[in-house]
């Protein structure tokens, strides 16, 4: 019988055939770290919501999620998966969990925390700072911009 990557005469893929071993060994590995679960920290980007932190709660279909406010107002509600990002914070928590263990865990784990600390978040700081700027504010980091620039590239 032949291997059917490569050709080989052998019975059962295994380390003997390399070609067939690398690609099952990486078809086992997955590439993604992010997975629509319960307790997936998300950011709501379309909507009334957009800009808030959310957690999945429980998944509907394979298109819309469950999701509630992470720290903020929002109610539990039906969202589609396409309006929330994905970030890398998760909470331990099960399918359909009630909202006072939901928060429990929420609590217990520091979810928040880490959220306050991933990019994700930084990412949102920067962008709301930058927003309430005034035009004095922006001619400032222009200047600063510009003094980080010659001290980088030594220009006086």
């Amino acid at each position: 019988r032949s291997c059917h990557g490569c050709g080989a005469a052998q019975a059962v893929i295994d380390a003997s055939c390399s070609p067939c071993f690398t690609r099952t060994t990486a078809m086992a590995t997955s590439v993604f770290t992010r997975f629509v679960e319960p307790g997936r920290v998300c950011m709501c980007d379309w909507g009334v919501n957009a800009g808030k932190p959310v957690i999945i709660v429980d998944m509907i279909t394979a298109k819309r999620v469950i999701v509630e406010g992470l720290g903020n107002d929002i109610p539990r509600q039906q969202m589609p998966v396409r309006w929330l990002s994905l970030t890398s914070v998760r909470a331990a928590v099960c399918r359909g969990q009630k909202q006072k263990t939901l928060r429990k865990a929420i609590k217990d784990q520091d979810v928040i925390k880490k959220f306050s600390e991933s990019n994700e978040a930084k990412a949102v700081k920067i962008r709301e700072f930058k927003a309430n700027m005034t035009d004095f504010d922006r001619f400032k980091l222009m200047l600063a911009r510009k003094a980080l620039y010659k001290v980088s590239h030594g220009k006086k």
